[in-house]
């Protein structure tokens, strides 16, 4: 079993979004934030790809206090591995503009720890001792992501210039309800 399939055999269906694939074509996925009522399409994923909905782990909800933002978590997370290499994508979703920064940054580093978690599970009980290793990470918050704008923007909150690869240096992206998942993994320049 590949990384992949492990995830798939251990999360429980409604905590996958499935992939759509259309011909001979790469998948997508429509990502659905019933919460936020925003809808945004990936496109071209890799066919080696899971998208897990990590908000529906209830785990920290019941364990934590949340004094320093350690019960939240971003709404998504795309596990792939392809021709573009292996990537962990957290993505956070919000109808506006109106969550702060230090919020962003607490429900991706939640969304990181639950992969984390999911990493232990799959060393222990799969007993697959490189389970999720190698992967690179990508940190998103969509924002105004069904505002009928005409102009699509992209803001980044990285202090190393175009690499959105820690929770605290996370790539914006203002209004698109459709990307390319190489939009999401690239460096921004």
């Amino acid at each position: 079993m590949n990384d992949i399939e492990i995830l798939r055999e251990m999360l429980v269906c409604n905590a996958q979004v499935s992939l759509q694939q259309e011909g001979d074509g790469l998948p997508s996925v429509e990502l659905m934030d019933r919460q936020a009522n925003t809808t945004v399409e990936i496109t071209e994923l890799p066919h080696d790809s899971v998208v897990i909905r990590a908000e529906n782990f209830e785990g920290p909800l019941t364990i934590f206090k949340g004094s320093k933002g350690e019960r939240r978590r971003a709404d998504f997370v795309i596990v792939s591995n392809g021709e573009q290499g292996k990537w962990i994508v957290f993505i956070e979703t919000q109808a506006g503009d109106s969550k702060n920064q230090a919020h962003v940054v607490a429900q991706l580093k939640g969304a990181q720890c639950f992969i984390s978690y999911c990493k232990c599970i799959g060393r222990s009980f799969w007993e697959w001792e490189e389970f999720l290793d190698g992967y690179r990470y990508r940190f998103i918050s969509m924002v105004d992501i069904n505002s009928n704008k005409e102009t699509k923007r992209t803001r980044h909150y990285s202090p190393y210039k175009g690499l959105h690869d820690s929770p605290d240096a996370f790539l914006k992206i203002f209004g698109s309800p459709r990307l390319h998942f190489n939009r999401l993994i690239n460096k921004v320049s």
